[in-house]
């Protein structure tokens, strides 16, 4: 059985002697998010992980992807899953983004596509990547698994949920090549309000916002209380460069951001 440990693991994925720069849906604060180039353009500054959602075609592919829906970011409308791949690449990642300096959509027209996660994979062959599991489908988590199974990355990914039984569903599927796997909700509930020390603990970071509501969730405390318990923590997702040098100041194990060229120089002047 998988046993959690924090940094000094053989965990590929949590080695390391400074925080994770963690790509959240690539370089997307200045790229269309969860596109290749934003992809690549995060790849090119050398970061730790490239964070990505993941969402089933209706032909049942798992592409990269975060909403349930076309409609924010493409010039698509309804549902992933109400789609084949060959169909959702025909809509227009870009289409959306826009760039309030040059007030203007900058994108639109320049090919770029939803694409499919082993694509993905054979496109970043040796970075870390943190794969976050959004449709509620029990088909899902043994798709995504026999993906990560055929391009041969089971030793570089960590898989999240927001859905409870979605990550219970892949760790016991991934069970027997231990793949890691982050805190579910109820999992970070438990730890939050002290009622995990009960718990099976089969996961080996938290990653987490700040705060959730009122509740304030990574705290310097609470950082070194999962240290203690060989739990690394990820929170997400931050793109100021004061919260960043609070964190580090905390010893936090990674970072999730929109901007990760500016957490690389957060990190080289605290270096």
């Amino acid at each position: 059985m998988f046993q959690p440990i924090w940094k000094t693991s053989d965990i590929p994925f949590l080695k390391g002697n400074r925080p994770l720069v963690m790509a959240h849906r690539g370089r997307s604060a200045f790229t269309p998010e969860s596109s290749l180039l934003a992809f690549q353009e995060a790849y090119d500054l050398n970061v730790d992980v490239l964070e990505t959602d993941i969402r089933i075609t209706k032909d049942g592919i798992p592409v990269i992807f975060h909403d349930e829906t076309l409609d924010r970011t493409t010039n698509g409308k309804g549902k992933i899953s109400d789609y084949n791949l060959d169909e959702l690449m025909e809509f227009d990642l870009g289409y959306w983004h826009f760039n309030k300096e040059k007030d203007a959509y900058l994108f639109r027209n320049k090919g770029l596509q939803i694409i499919p996660l082993h694509t993905f994979f054979e496109t970043f062959p040796k970075v870390k990547i943190n794969l976050d599991i959004k449709d509620d489908d029990k088909k899902a988590s043994s798709i995504i698994f026999e993906t990560i199974k055929d391009c041969g990355a089971e030793n570089r990914v960590l898989v999240g949920s927001f859905h409870n039984r979605q990550i219970l569903r892949f760790r016991e599927i991934s069970e027997h090549v231990e793949i890691p796997t982050s805190a579910n909700q109820k999992e970070v509930l438990a730890f939050v309000s002290n009622f995990w020390i009960f718990s099976k603990k089969d996961y080996c970071v938290l990653q987490v916002p700040i705060r959730h509501s009122f509740i304030k969730i990574v705290t310097a405390n609470s950082i070194k209380r999962a240290h203690r318990n060989n739990i690394a923590v990820h929170p997400w997702t931050i793109n100021d460069k004061e919260i960043m040098l609070s964190l580090l100041s905390w010893e936090i194990d990674g970072i999730f951001t929109d901007d990760p060229e500016l957490l690389i120089k957060v990190l080289d002047t605290t270096d």
